[in-house]
């Protein structure tokens, strides 16, 4: 506040504390102008005042807000000072002016204060809002940026291994290696993509766990062998002690081999070539705890307390982001839905990390052994079917029909929703597998369909789709379709559910 004459500067501290308001009243000019240059909520002035340097300094203020910024003046006025035509008008310059008439009143005063401090805050919850904004913009950008380079990396691989698979014999062992290559970058893009969707379902409370007594040691195993060909390749030492007797948890076993298989990718991710990763599992007291430790790059103290954050990445030594920031947030949100707890230990840069997970144990004894294994070759549906592949993708098409013919299948091909229906009514077959996004007809107005072709109203229809919302399964639900699968599909998988 500045009020240059003794009258002023009394009612000013008498009604701020009438008001109960912290404030700053100057009656010298210089002391004022020196006082905008901290921040402030609202100012206020006589009018004569505005004639001289603090005039001067009021607007030179106003006009280095920042754009969220427009801070409330307050003038007072001579007499009748609002009833002159045009009063306000020569005040622009200075901002969002309020003129209240001399002799002020209390009420007036702190009425007008009143409204102009929530203004204040108002513009100050809107700043917090525009830097959250940008924040949120920032981190999205640097996350669709690394999105781009985590594909990237698998896709380039995979062109360039079906280039050269391309020039050797098929019975070449490097021909083999070039197979396996493809599979496992293949296998790459299917867990980012997994991870991405799951992610989303997290966030619209959509994720579910299937609890089915599990054994951990198997879990485990199976988490370990979805990374073991990287861990190879980049000639890591993996220590693993997991030597005893069953680990008993009523679990979902696909969802902690994510929780695994997600740390054990960070681990190797972030170890040199050549570093080395252990895996030690202890029992006791109704709990069981797995730590994943690796020599690696280790962790900043300060970013260990956000590693688990949506979307926050880590850099490297060279301060480049690393990964997409959801492998640890989705570790651990799926093992606090089986009501454990996950967390990280790092000595600091350079000197590795160790992850622990803590899970409570299960009281139902001993899971079956089935329970948690990875699915092979001999768990196949019943061979000797006759399908229907209705996909309009040649080369997919191509790709299903050789291998479900290898398992002993027949397979008759369509590429759209009329020729399937055709196909259908004339080879008879056991089950259909098809498309949803088909073109013209789609898939689930083709399942529709063939539900009403006489002797097919019972036929068992998998969709294998790249549409993956909660939405799109219960549209798929609604068409008759048996069971919703999201490309790309194993080969396991779609037998797993061709069987029922």
């Amino acid at each position: 506040m500045l009020a240059p004459t003794r009258g002023d500067a009394e009612v000013c501290r008498r009604f701020l504390a009438a008001g109960e308001f912290s404030g700053e009243v100057h009656t010298d000019v210089a002391a004022f102008c020196a006082a905008l240059r901290e921040p402030a909520a609202v100012l206020v002035i006589a009018e004569e005042a505005l004639a001289g340097p603090a005039g001067h300094g009021i607007r030179d203020h106003v006009a280095e807000q920042p754009e969220w910024s427009a801070i409330p003046v307050i003038v007072f006025g001579g007499r009748h000072a609002t009833h002159r035509l045009g009063a306000l008008d020569r005040y622009d310059a200075y901002g969002r002016v309020t003129l209240l008439e001399r002799p002020v009143r209390m009420a007036a005063f702190i009425g007008t204060l009143r409204l102009a401090l929530e203004e204040r805050r108002q513009q100050y919850r809107i700043r917090d809002l525009l830097a959250e904004r940008a924040e949120r913009i920032e981190q999205r950008d640097e996350f669709m940026a690394m999105l781009g380079h985590e594909l990237r990396n698998p896709l380039a691989a995979l062109m360039v291994t079906a280039d050269v698979l391309a020039s050797l014999p098929a019975d070449s062992d490097q021909a083999g290696r070039c197979r396996g290559m493809i599979g496992t970058q293949a296998r790459q893009i299917k867990r980012l993509l997994d991870d991405l969707a799951d992610v989303s379902r997290i966030n619209r409370r959509k994720l579910a766990l299937e609890r089915e007594p599990t054994d951990l040691r198997q879990v485990l195993r199976d988490a370990v062998a979805q990374v073991q060909d990287e861990i190879r390749r980049r000639n890591q030492c993996l220590h693993l002690d997991l030597d005893g007797p069953p680990v008993p948890l009523l679990a979902d076993p696909l969802r902690l081999r994510q929780v695994f298989a997600n740390l054990l990718t960070n681990a190797t991710r972030y170890s040199p070539d050549g570093g080395a990763i252990s895996v030690s599992l202890s029992v006791g007291r109704g709990l069981v705890q797995v730590a994943i430790q690796d020599n690696g790059a280790g962790v900043r103290a300060e970013a260990l307390e956000r590693i688990f954050e949506p979307f926050y990445q880590e850099r490297d030594e060279h301060g480049r982001h690393v990964g997409l920031g959801i492998g640890l947030t989705l570790a651990r949100t799926l093992v606090e839905m089986h009501a454990g707890s996950i967390g990280a230990h790092s000595d600091g840069p350079g000197r590795g990390t160790e992850f622990v997970v803590t899970l409570p144990l299960s009281a139902g004894g001993v899971p079956r052994a089935a329970a948690t294994a990875a699915p092979t070759g001999a768990e196949a549906a019943p061979r000797g079917r006759h399908l229907l592949l209705i996909e309009d993708n040649q080369e997919l098409a191509d790709g299903l029909q050789h291998l479900l013919e290898a398992r002993g299948h027949s397979v008759a091909v369509a590429h759209d929703g009329p020729a399937g229906l055709r196909a259908a009514a004339e080879r008879r077959p056991d089950a259909v597998v098809l498309d949803i996004g088909l073109p013209g007809l789609d898939g689930c107005e083709t399942a529709r369909r063939l539900r009403r072709i006489d002797g097919l109203s019972g036929v068992r229809i998998i969709a294998v789709t790249g549409f993956g919302r909660d939405a799109d399964r219960e549209r798929s639900r609604r068409a008759g379709i048996d069971r919703h699968l999201v490309k790309p599909v194993s080969l396991a998988e779609l037998e797993r559910a061709l069987g029922g």
